[in-house]
């Protein structure tokens, strides 16, 4: 399957760019588009856009990178997308309360609102998560590494593993994703986290006969609860999904309780789903996504009453 990844702007290009750092992702050969700013009236930029993604043949989904509050081409891009019957996630950057202008937030809502057509889920990256911190500008490259890698285990999870029996595997199709991130008649909203653990020490590496130590789940669980990518999100969303990554050890050992993550998956949201998938490395990660509707997220609900103040 190819994917088409595009960055758009400062902060959607930066967010790619971390992604593009995984091998597995590279591997995967996605087509790119990096839309430049060029010195020309916005309208000959959107029909060089347009004229580009056209010309893309045999992609299904495609993932668009951007800010919210300072890209006017996101819109035209994404409508010419849907009008190729290709399934977008966006991946949209809120801008801050404390460290941005008011301005922008208000921008992100209108963009919101033009986006809310064509995209099937808003995957948000909130800025508010690190606005507390001191120069909180030098925390981007970790902020933007962070969501790549849970994008990227998104991306490695819907990929069937050819090393395991059939039996053993538990993929989730890209078409499951889609419907699991959004609703019938309008996009979803995304909040998602990760959580890791070492599954050997150093030795491990140097050693490949050591054994790799229990499994805790639920401590990965929990810990990505407190990592959600969306300020003030209530623990309890409409739709998740789970994509757990381990050594082959913790699947062919039958050591992964499925029942346990479905448990604790269920009690924050009315509907979830799992997929296992395996890693080279000597690490256990799980990416979580909760899919909630506009008005159950309350940083969403802000920015669009800033937007009818002005009105």
């Amino acid at each position: 399957m190819t994917y088409l990844f595009i960055g758009i702007g400062n902060a959607g290009g930066a967010i790619l760019n971390a992604l593009l750092e995984y091998k597995e992702v590279r591997r995967a050969k996605p087509i790119v588009i990096k839309p430049e700013p060029e010195p020309e009236k916005e309208s000959n930029k959107d029909d060089k856009i347009e004229a580009t993604l056209k010309k893309v043949k045999g992609v299904e989904f495609a993932f668009l990178f951007s800010g919210l509050s300072d890209c006017n081409i996101t819109p035209r891009i994404a409508e010419t997308l849907t009008g190729l019957n290709v399934k977008i996630f966006l991946v949209a950057v809120l801008p801050a309360n404390r460290r941005e202008k008011r301005e922008e937030r208000i921008n992100a809502y209108y963009s919101m609102e033009k986006l809310k057509e064509y995209v099937n889920s808003f995957i948000i990256v909130d800025n508010q998560r690190i606005a507390h911190l001191p120069n909180f500008e030098d925390y981007y490259p970790r902020y933007n590494k962070y969501i790549a890698s849970c994008i990227a285990d998104i991306l490695t999870g819907t990929s069937r593993p050819g090393s395991l029996p059939e039996e053993m595997q538990l993929s989730m199709p890209m078409d499951e994703v889609v419907k699991a991130l959004s609703f019938d008649n309008e996009p979803g909203y995304v909040a998602l986290s990760r959580a890791s653990e070492l599954t050997k020490g150093l030795g491990g590496y140097i050693f490949p006969f050591l054994r790799h130590k229990p499994l805790d789940l639920g401590t990965l669980l929990h810990v990505s609860l407190d990592k959600l990518s969306v300020s003030d999100a209530p623990i309890g969303g409409e739709k998740s999904i789970s994509f757990l990554r381990v050594p082959e050890y913790y699947i062919r050992s039958k050591s992964v309780d499925r029942e346990l993550i479905e448990e604790f998956m269920l009690s924050y949201s009315k509907e979830c789903h799992l997929a296992v998938f395996t890693t080279e490395r000597n690490i256990a990660a799980i990416t979580n996504l909760f899919t909630y509707k506009f008005d159950q997220l309350e940083r969403l609900r802000e920015i669009r009453g800033l937007a009818y103040e002005g009105v």
